[in-house]
């Protein structure tokens, strides 16, 4: 339900009510938290890399009109020109509305350039799982002491990991 029916939907409820004392007023108030609610901005959460790259731009005073314009001039790291034109709608939100980072995750690379899947089970035991395991499908952990665990169990290193 969109905001215009949720609306309409108050309106027909207080139409219906006007007669009962202090209804009027009741549906009235509802009807300001409810659209107040609705019209605050979204705040899109974005990677920590594309934050640091607005950041930087804020921090001189660069407008949103010419960050943009930066984007569009190739004048941008890949990484970070690839995540805005994967997510415009977010990009031109933050840039809006503000944005919240995402929390940092961490990887576990392994010797031989492999990274750390998990753990499969296997009767008894667990094995580690490195099949078809690259940078980016790797065991994610938002405890980077349990990052540095695992890391430990099979003698690897630990990684900040953003998408």
């Amino acid at each position: 339900m969109d905001k215009q029916e949720l609306l309409g939907k108050i309106e027909a409820e207080k139409r219906g009510r006007e007669d009962s004392p202090g209804v009027k007023d009741g549906m009235d108030f509802c009807k300001f938290l409810i659209k107040r609610h609705l019209d605050e901005p979204e705040k899109p959460e974005i990677p920590k890399f594309v934050a640091d790259w607005i950041r930087g731009f804020r921090i001189l005073d660069v407008t949103d009109l010419d960050i943009i314009g930066l984007y569009f001039s190739k004048e941008i790291e890949k990484k970070c020109e690839q995540w805005i034109t994967d997510n415009f709608n977010d990009f031109i939100k933050a840039l809006v509305n503000g944005y919240t980072e995402k929390a940092p995750v961490w990887i576990v690379k392994a010797p031989y350039d492999r990274y750390f899947g998990g753990f499969l089970e296997k009767g008894q035991h667990a094995e580690i799982n490195f099949s078809h395991i690259n940078r980016d499908n790797a065991q994610k952990f938002e405890d980077k002491e349990k990052a540095e665990a695992a890391a430990t169990l099979i003698d690897g290193t630990v990684e900040e990991w953003s998408e």
